[in-house]
C-alpha cells in the first residue's frame, strides 16, 4: 500500500481509468451505439465510487488525487451533457446551464488557490454539500438520458424532464452558494488584512 500522501496510489488508478473511459463513452454515444455507452458511463461511475472508497479506507489520499478525481468528474460530465445536447437528447440550455456553472466555480477557485493564496482558509472553497448532491443528480441525468435514448421505455421522458427541471434548479442553487460563499471569504479576507 502506498503511504499517504504518495501520488502512486490505488485510488489514482481508478481515477486515471475514468479518464481513459471519457473518450470511449463520448465516442461511442456520438457512433448510435448507446447500450455501450451506457454500460461504459455506469463503469465509470463506479470507478468513481471505487478511487473514493479505497483513498478513505486505506487512507491513500495524495495531492494528485485530490486534483485528478474532481478533475475526471467534471470532464465526464462535460462530455455527457455536450454529447446529449448535440444529439437531442438533453436539452442544449441544461447543458449551458450545467458547464457555465461549473466555469464559474472553476474560475472563482483558481482565484482563491493562486490570486489570494495564503489569505483564505481552504474550506472556503470545498466543495459543499449542496455542490454534492448536484454532482449526482447532474450524473444521474446523464444516465437516465442514455437509457431513455437507449431503451426508450414508456413515460420515460416524462420521467427524464422531471428530472432535468430538478438538475436545473439544483445546478442554479448550488451555483449561487458558492458565489456567495466566495464573496463571503473575500470580505473575511479583506477585513483580516484591514486588521493586520
Amino acid at each position: 500500500m502506498s503511504a499517504p500522501g504518495s501520488n502512486m496510489t490505488l485510488a489514482n488508478v481508478f481515477t486515471a481509468a475514468r479518464f481513459v473511459l471519457i473518450p470511449l463513452f463520448g465516442v461511442l454515444w456520438l457512433r448510435g451505439q448507446g447500450d455501450a455507452a451506457l454500460m461504459v458511463f455506469l463503469i465509470a461511475l463506479a470507478t468513481d465510487i471505487l478511487d473514493g472508497f479505497i483513498a478513505r479506507y486505506f487512507h491513500q489520499f495524495s495531492r494528485l488525487g485530490a486534483i485528478l478525481d474532481p478533475a475526471a468528474d467534471k470532464v465526464l460530465l462535460l462530455v455527457g451533457y455536450v454529447v446529449g445536447a448535440l444529439l437531442h437528447v438533453i436539452p442544449v440550455w441544461l447543458g449551458v446551464l450545467v458547464i457555465g456553472r461549473d466555469v464559474v466555480v472553476a474560475i472563482g477557485a483558481g482565484l482563491f488557490a493562486w490570486v489570494w493564496r495564503g489569505r483564505h482558509d481552504p474550506e472556503d472553497w470545498r466543495p459543499s454539500r449542496i455542490g454534492k448532491y448536484t454532482m449526482f443528480i447532474q450524473s444521474f441525468t446523464v444516465a437516465l438520458a442514455l437509457f431513455v435514448d437507449v431503451v426508450r421505455p414508456t413515460g420515460g421522458r416524462a420521467w427524464l424532464q422531471v428530472i432535468m427541471m430538478i438538475t436545473a434548479m439544483m445546478t442554479l442553487c448550488s451555483g449561487i452558494q458558492y458565489v456567495l460563499i466566495g464573496a463571503r471569504a473575500l470580505r473575511r479576507g479583506a477585513t483580516a488584512k484591514g486588521a493586520s
